[in-house]
């Protein structure tokens, strides 16, 4: 009688495999296991597998096999949002959600500007790609903005300086685009130099514009960037931009019923500029009286001439009336910042799903100024107006100072905050900075940047709320001890740091006088700290004893005698009111939501610390 071959009773044709046998996903396991499965099989007998060849059969199919389980393992991880660690993917997970992950941001800078008595009063408008070439590098005017020249004297141009942000690169036009006229139709912007990854130059984040000239009256409209395109209605000009997960942006029109349909034979032209990285850096009054240049193309006189219907209602600056005007950059660029990566995108993508798009808790400012300003701040904090009241101008009265006559207070009130006060939101920002001298106070954020912050949230905050950009309290520290009861900042000058140098250890003094003023630098660092900081000195103290060569370190005031042993002491205070907020710290301190920490002489704190022997 013949053998039935569907019999599963044979051990050897019994596939099912017993429950914890996922464990043998290694290759070793998967050896053991085939070969087992051939001792079972009645057709090898007697068989010493090792050293055969069909050893090596059996380990090509084992490791073969155990990459494959590899690969699938990790395949499937790669779609879960918490084990993720692909830019493409992560990219699709949260695509689900409507986040849009951020591009490069290029270098930007405030522009100031005095118009000579020779500019004759009236409205005047700079357009938008207007641009400067200072030392070879060009910053660009991304939007228009207007003025009012009211007298026919020298006059300082407010509204340029409270609005103007100029942007580094150079302008760039890309191919125009013929329409399909698909619903949610999807224009990707591939350029080589994006898909170069080693390429310096990058499409600089923010500064794409979308015109599109509509095939039935031939004329061109500017088609706003928008959030979502379900939050439209069907006749707006509208459209996505979104960078997706091969590193490429793309823009996405509406279907006719969110947002206006592209119709077939519609021209899409879309502007850029593109950034020359960190060679586009610049310094403060690097442009000073530089001559504007105006943008000229086919493209953008076409572009001129259909979206500036009001023509005859002002004047434009063009190289007769520009030099009537003097402009200069008061502050160093900003400094540039990267696209997300994947753990930035895993942290952030919750914040904005939770927001809904829109701000109204002070941690929906918070993630949201910190994403989107990533280049041009350090550190914010974002309060209540009943915070505000009872600490921050509770500190003014607290040190005897009436807040009312404080520059800082008035400035922000005058050109930022309503007459309503309950509905303020108050930001308080720290910009980037880094300390180039001595005793230097670091900076405040310009007005122009202030405005860009308020433009940023208008669409996304509630309709009765006011933003209100806030300047924060910079808090001075150097090496000092002294008597608590009578400070001065003469114990800066009187205050050394004392470090004893291990018996037998010859590290060269010098050496060790650089790494701890290294530490003490590093410590003190903008990007090292946030606004309401716990400043833990015990940290720094110990990384100052964990040094190679150090056995202990004590603070001494040479003049007086005092000693703070086993530790560092500073002196703390406010440059602005010295005799009024000025303390010793030594341990650990956590400073209130508007006081920022930095160190007051960076450049010679090596000259205040001695190396001593045991």
């Amino acid at each position: 009688m013949p053998t039935n071959t569907n019999d599963t009773s044979n051990k050897f044709l019994d596939f099912n495999l017993p429950q914890d046998a996922y464990v043998a996903f290694d290759a070793v396991s998967l050896k053991d296991y085939i070969i087992n499965r051939l001792d079972e099989n009645q057709k090898f007998t007697d068989q010493n597998y090792e050293g055969s060849n069909l050893a090596a059969v059996i380990d090509i199919i084992a490791y073969s096999y155990h990459v494959l389980l590899f690969y699938l393992n990790n395949t499937a991880a790669e779609v879960n949002f918490d084990q993720a660690t692909l830019y493409e993917n992560m990219n699709k997970i949260v695509k689900l959600i409507g986040y849009k992950p951020a591009g490069k941001q290029t270098s930007i800078v405030p522009i100031n500007a005095v118009a000579t008595a020779a500019l004759p009063t009236g409205n005047y408008t700079i357009r938008k790609y207007s641009y400067f070439v200072a030392d070879g590098i060009q910053y660009n005017f991304n939007d228009d903005i207007s003025f009012n020249k009211t007298t026919d004297k020298q006059e300082t141009l407010q509204s340029v300086n409270d609005e103007a942000i100029l942007y580094q690169g150079t302008i760039k036009e890309y191919p125009d685009y013929t329409a399909q006229g698909e619903e949610f139709e999807i224009l990707p912007i591939v350029v080589d130099n994006i898909v170069d990854s080693n390429s310096e130059k990058f499409i600089a984040d923010g500064t794409i514009s979308v015109y599109v000239k509509e095939a039935s009256n031939d004329t061109y409209y500017e088609y706003a960037i928008v959030e979502s395109l379900y939050l439209s209605k069907s006749v707006d000009r509208v459209c996505e931009l979104r960078l997706n997960e091969y590193g490429h942006y793309e823009v996405k029109f509406g279907n006719g019923v969110f947002g206006k349909k592209l119709d077939p034979s519609d021209i899409v032209s879309i502007n850029y500029i593109q950034s020359d990285n960190v060679e586009g850096v610049i310094s403060k009054n690097v442009i000073n009286g530089n001559k504007l240049f105006t943008y000229d193309s086919t493209r953008q006189r076409a572009l001129f001439q259909d979206l500036y219907p009001n023509k005859s209602e002002t004047t434009f600056l063009n190289i007769t009336n520009s030099p009537k005007i003097t402009f200069n950059n008061p502050l160093n660029s900003s400094a540039l910042s990267t696209e997300e990566t994947v753990e930035q995108i895993r942290q952030n993508a919750p914040k904005a799903f939770s927001s809904q798009l829109r701000l109204v808790t002070e941690k929906d400012y918070q993630s949201f100024l910190e994403r989107n300003l990533a280049n041009v701040i350090t550190s914010t904090r974002v309060v209540s107006n009943d915070s505000y009241i009872n600490e921050y101008i509770q500190y003014f009265y607290d040190i005897c100072v009436d807040p009312n006559k404080v520059n800082r207070v008035i400035i922000n009130q005058v050109n930022f905050a309503d007459s309503c006060d309950f509905n303020n939101i108050n930001v308080f920002v720290v910009p980037k900075f880094a300390t180039v001298e001595d005793k230097s106070y670091p900076p405040f954020l310009s007005n122009s940047f202030k405005n860009y912050i308020v433009t940023q949230t208008q669409d996304r905050k509630m309709l009765s709320n006011t933003v209100v950009p806030r300047d924060p309290i910079y808090m001075a520290f150097g090496l000092g001890i002294g008597d608590a009861s009578n400070l001065s900042l003469d114990i800066l000058d009187q205050t050394k740091l004392y470090a004893v140098r291990e018996t037998n250890n010859k590290i060269n003094k010098t050496t060790l006088k650089t790494r701890i003023a290294s530490l003490i630098k590093r410590f003190f660092e903008p990007e090292n700290n946030n606004l309401g900081e716990n400043l833990k000195l015990v940290n720094l103290a110990n990384d100052i004893l964990s040094l190679e060569g150090i056995k202990r370190i004590e603070t001494r005031n040479e003049q007086t005698g005092e000693i703070f042993n086993g530790g560092i002491s500073f002196l703390s205070f406010n440059p602005q009111y010295p005799d009024s907020d000025i303390e010793l710290v030594n341990q650990d301190k956590a400073l209130p939501f508007f006081k920022f920490p930095y160190l007051y002489s960076p450049l010679s704190v090596a000259k205040r610390i001695v190396i001593t022997d045991e």
